[in-house]
């Protein structure tokens, strides 16, 4: 009787583990889909940069001028998030990190090999 009832933790036990190991694949699985993680994007490699701000330069305007490809609303976020900013206030020589996307060329191979 005994075998039989740890048969059956055993069995509940396992049954949870899988269930806990699915949920969690889930949950990253989701994260990553919904964060458009710049790593996961194909075709596209993201790089970080410096830009020393200049006078008269905005966080609008280095967002325009860095990553003309993308909505400068999302880029000025990104700029605040990665930089630690509390306002949108920037000074002439500070130095800013910026994400910037690159295309990514495959490599080719050399004929002959």
């Amino acid at each position: 009787m005994k075998n039989k009832a740890l048969d059956v933790m055993i069995t509940i036990s396992a049954v949870g583990l899988l269930i806990v190991l699915a949920v969690g694949a889930v949950a990253v699985a989701g994260k990553l889909i919904v964060t458009k993680n710049p790593v996961f994007m194909a075709g596209e490699e993201y790089a970080y940069t410096e830009v020393v701000v200049q006078p008269g330069d905005t966080l609008w305007s280095i967002a325009r001028t860095q990553v003309p490809s993308e909505d400068p609303r999302d880029i000025v976020g990104s700029l605040r998030d990665l930089n630690q900013l509390e306002s949108a206030d920037i000074f002439p020589g500070q130095v800013l990190t910026v994400l910037v996307k690159q295309d990514v060329q495959p490599l080719q191979f050399a004929e002959g090999l």
